[in-house]
């Protein structure tokens, strides 16, 4: 993997397309790049705050599990941006995954999919994963963080991956050569900037198409595991407000969190 450079990311963006100001740190290592911008200062309007790490020593994931961010071994970014408090933020992981997977797939990642609501699947392997927070902030608006964290090659700790029920992938496996890793942040920023802005003016609907192109459960059977308890049927896709739907004897049921594990298929996703 190549050297992050905040001058190279710069310098293959389009800085028309961010209508306020574009901020990247780069730092050797942070706890967790979320919670650095958890604490960061207003955002202005219309403008981007961006951290990325090369190590992150607790970076996480959905329900709080550990995601190992070894040393120059992955792409761990945060991205934090203000938008208008209008539609449920609910639905941005999965506009977040939806720009995200687009974004792999033009690098030669082909077969990448999205298991809803957050993760990044390259044939049965899990390639990475995002983790959408959101805090309220004043004049109606909502702070957006957007955690990204994608394998570009395999750890030293692998086996404690495999433990946790799912096997990894990298990146540089996939497309046979190193990631162009100041290319690949730089399309992610415009792509979730252009698709977050999106959602902004138009809400989720406008996005289930493109979900749809990567959706790796639909038409499984599946078990959700939640607060609530678990409950097994068949993966119909997703909802206009981005919930997952399953149906089973007792009719269709819209989740809105847990983890998916696929029946047939002992890999929890």
């Amino acid at each position: 993997m190549n050297d992050l450079s905040i001058e190279d990311i710069h310098n293959l963006m389009d800085l028309h397309e961010i209508a306020g100001s574009l901020d990247i740190e780069i730092v050797d290592e942070i706890d967790s790049t979320n919670n650095y911008l958890k604490k960061s200062h207003t955002i202005k309007d219309q403008s981007i705050k961006i951290i990325i790490a090369k190590k992150q020593t607790t970076g996480r994931g959905q329900h709080d599990k550990k995601w190992i961010s070894e040393y120059d071994a992955g792409l761990w970014m945060s991205v934090a941006l203000d938008i208008k408090n209008k539609y449920n933020p609910a639905a941005i992981p999965l506009v977040a995954g939806a720009a995200i997977a687009n974004e792999l797939s033009s690098l030669g990642a082909k077969q990448i999919g999205l298991k809803w609501p957050n993760d990044l699947i390259y044939e049965n392997q899990k390639l990475g994963g995002i983790l959408v927070e959101s805090v309220p902030q004043k004049n109606n608006l909502r702070r957006i963080i957007i955690g990204l964290g994608i394998n570009t090659r395999l750890p030293k700790s692998v086996e404690k991956i495999i433990c946790s029920n799912f096997n990894p992938i990298a990146l540089e496996s996939i497309i046979k050569e190193t990631v162009p890793i100041n290319m690949l942040c730089a399309n992610i920023i415009k792509s979730l900037n252009r698709s977050i802005r999106q959602f902004e003016r138009n809400g989720f609907s406008s996005f289930i198409k493109e979900w749809v192109k990567f959706d790796i459960l639909v038409g499984r059977q599946i078990i959700v595991e939640n607060s609530s308890g678990s409950i097994e049927g068949n993966a119909h896709g997703i909802s206009a407000e981005g919930a997952l739907l399953l149906s089973n004897e007792d009719g269709i049921h819209q989740i809105i969190s847990g983890s998916v594990r696929c029946i047939n298929n002992e890999t929890m996703l």
